[in-house]
């Protein structure tokens, strides 16, 4: 029997509740409240029809060296609780649901969750794709102005980074949902243990290697970090 859910963004009477059930900063949470769509970064809560909590969920955008990458393609799917009382009902299918259906809303490609073998059965059941132990996608995608900080002197729009996706001991696996037909630049699976960087720079090189017209569509300060010819 499926429960009769109220779900709906984070509002500032979810806050001690999700903070509590998810171990997150509590002032973090109220500033999301009323910065959530400026962020990227939702979060939805499930409720009974007489306000008891159920459960949340939460994404945030990929992050790089220089911060959040809001304006990015893929988001991180970072939290999904419901209350150990209730669960086996499908409010964790609606809150993912709900989850995805925002992270569409606010023009994600992508989302992609670090997860154990549990979790990431369950997602793949509901259209995950997840990827073999020890494997981690690296991709590149088109430029946004935020790509710009990583080179301020040089000629907008010349560089664009090699974005990862890390996984933990804890957390060995990952799993991706498209959300739009927006693909990256060029991506490649690599293998995240021991110097998990030269690893993702080796895969997608490879790729390069065999797609020209992928390796014409980066940046030059890009290509040239690759050691290609720019």
């Amino acid at each position: 029997m499926s429960l009769d859910l109220r779900i709906r963004p984070l509002a500032a009477t979810d806050v001690d509740d999700v903070s509590a059930a998810g171990q997150l900063d509590r002032g973090g949470l109220l500033a999301l409240v009323t910065s959530w769509q400026q962020q990227k970064a939702p979060t939805v809560v499930a409720r009974t029809p007489d306000g008891a909590f159920v459960g949340f969920a939460q994404a945030i955008p990929n992050e790089v060296e220089t911060g959040p990458r809001p304006e990015g393609q893929v988001a991180e799917l970072t939290a999904l609780f419901v209350v150990e009382s209730l669960r086996g009902q499908g409010a964790g299918s609606a809150l993912l649901e709900r989850a995805l259906k925002t992270l569409r809303m606010l023009g994600y490609a992508r989302v992609v969750a670090a997860t154990d073998a549990g979790t990431a059965g369950w997602l793949a059941a509901r259209g995950w794709d997840v990827l073999p132990q020890h494997t981690a996608l690296a991709w590149v995608e088109p430029f946004i102005p935020r790509d710009d900080l990583w080179h301020s002197d040089a000629r907008s729009g010349s560089f664009s980074p090699l974005l990862t996706m890390p996984v933990t001991k804890e957390r060995p696996l990952q799993a991706w949902m498209r959300l739009a037909d927006s693909p990256p630049l060029v991506e490649a699976r690599y293998d995240p243990r021991g110097n998990a960087d030269a690893h993702a720079v080796a895969a997608i090189t490879a790729v390069l290697n065999e797609r020209p017209e992928a390796l014409e569509a980066l940046p030059p300060l890009l290509r040239a970090a690759l050691h290609f010819p720019a």
